[in-house]
């Protein structure tokens, strides 16, 4: 990790608060502009101390440096009065490393790092990123017990920080980071009113506070279940998996053919992916995992025709299952919200030799102007199963529409395209994801990891 010592000045300050100090982070190789990120950083250091505040300055370029950070402070003695950084962020928080090789810490690791991040008693953390106020913000709050600010649109480089002044081709400090609404949030006017000397976005804060089943599926289960009574309303979707899962088993040896695959599916929901691939005969044994008490009752109410399927609740990305024992892991529409990197590590656990990881996930990204004939198909074909599949039409506009449904995808956001794409190409170098299905706001997309050697193939993460 490559750190700086902490910028400091002689205070008044006594006992505890003699150790408080301001604790500035940023990243410089996670997409563009590296070098003003650094200055955005020393920008706010140098404020700081010429008001002769305690400050520390760490450069962190993955998720191992971010950690190291705070076992650094922990050493120390010292305590943040506050945490900022500055870099890009993905949904769920900050980025790190780069686009070849992106790194994300994952709910379950932010969770994990409870009590380690030394807060004062009136600490706070901001996050100069791009969307950081739309889901990370309120969770690092909640998670942390501090209040926490973000910015709700993309971020830009100004040199000023209340309206925006563009910087030049070569900044120089001062240089703030802040969101501001342009051409990505807003199109051409919004680019236009940015560069006449438009507002800056003012941080959003957000202060700690419990959060019960209205993060979860608790409230809408029984909606979602009535929806995917039989998954294969997702056609595009399931015609996918079902030949990957073909494909799959008419590569494997012989003695695999003859027993059957074992199959874990993440994110199972009301188990009905596993249910129809029983029925099919594409696998013999299922395990369905989810993080829903109530969606893994409903699974298990469905059980009786498959005894050979179990459903079990999960509450972190540890497997409830032996190693080397499984053949296909799967998730369908459910990856978007797991704990991805814990996950691929216990993937290398429970997968034999050979096996694969397939996934199918939604992601928010508007059409390429490639794509436009396959948004107009598949735009066709969705108001065709008005007619053809009226009652799963029914059912799914009075899941979407239900309150409940909407406070609940306010906790569990739907990711960007490129999140998605880098990871798993950067993790199964010479595997692509594909397109399946175009919205005009999102799109539905699939990943097959190929043949996986456990014993040969290690996720490329720093931590944990």
């Amino acid at each position: 990790m490559s750190t700086n010592e902490p910028s400091t000045k002689p205070t008044q300050a006594t006992g505890d608060d003699a150790r408080a100090l301001h604790v500035i982070t940023y990243t410089t190789l996670y997409r563009e502009g590296g070098a003003e990120l650094t200055l955005a950083a020393e920008t706010l250091s140098e404020a700081f101390t010429e008001r002769g505040e305690r400050v520390a300055l760490f450069r962190v370029e993955s998720k191992a440096d971010w950690v190291e950070v705070f076992h650094t402070l922990n050493a120390r003695g010292d305590r943040m009065s506050a945490l900022y950084f500055f870099g890009h962020s993905g949904m769920y928080g900050p980025m790190f490393r780069s686009i070849e090789l992106p790194e994300q810490l994952s709910p379950h690791e932010w969770r994990a790092l409870v009590g380690t991040l030394p807060f004062t008693e009136d600490g706070e953390a901001f996050f100069h990123a791009c969307r950081t106020a739309r889901w990370f913000a309120p969770f690092f709050a909640r998670t942390f017990g501090v209040p926490c600010s973000g910015f709700h649109e993309y971020t830009t480089f100004s040199s000023d920080p209340e309206r925006f002044r563009w910087p030049g081709r070569s900044p120089k400090k001062p240089l703030y980071l802040m969101g501001c609404r342009g051409r990505k949030s807003g199109g051409v006017w919004a680019s236009v009113r940015k560069y006449l000397g438009g507002p800056l976005e003012r941080p959003k804060r957000f202060t700690p506070r419990r959060v019960g089943e209205e993060s979860t599926y608790a409230r809408v289960a029984e909606l979602y279940d009535e929806v995917f009574r039989d998954i294969r309303v997702r056609r595009d979707e399931w015609a996918w998996l079902t030949q990957a899962i073909q494909g799959h088993v008419s590569t494997a040896p012989l003695g695999a053919q003859a027993d059957g695959l074992r199959v874990v599916d993440l994110g199972c929901g009301n188990g009905a992916l596993l249910g129809a691939l029983c029925e099919e005969g594409l696998i013999s044994q299922g395990l369905g995992l989810d993080s829903s008490p109530q969606m893994i009752a409903r699974a298990r109410a469905r059980r009786r025709p498959h005894p050979q399927l179990d459903f079990e609740v999960v509450s972190s990305p540890k497997l409830p299952v032996e190693d080397a024992s499984v053949d296909l892991v799967v998730s369908l529409l459910s990856w978007r919200y797991l704990d991805w990197d814990p996950l691929m590590l216990e993937l290398t656990r429970v997968i034999k030799p050979g096996g694969r990881l397939l996934v199918v996930d939604m992601v928010t990204a508007p059409p390429a102007l490639h794509q436009l004939p396959a948004l107009l198909i598949d735009a066709l074909r969705a108001h065709a199963q008005r007619w053809t599949r009226p009652r799963y039409r029914e059912a799914l506009k009075r899941l979407t529409t239900h309150p409940s449904w909407a406070e609940m995808l306010l906790y569990n956001p739907i990711r960007a395209r490129h999140e998605l794409v880098w990871y798993f190409e950067s993790r199964f170098k010479g595997r692509r994801v594909e397109t399946i299905n175009v919205g005009r706001r999102a799109q539905v997309l699939a990943f097959d990891s190929g043949p996986i050697d456990p014993s040969v193939y290690r996720p490329p993460q720093s931590y944990p």
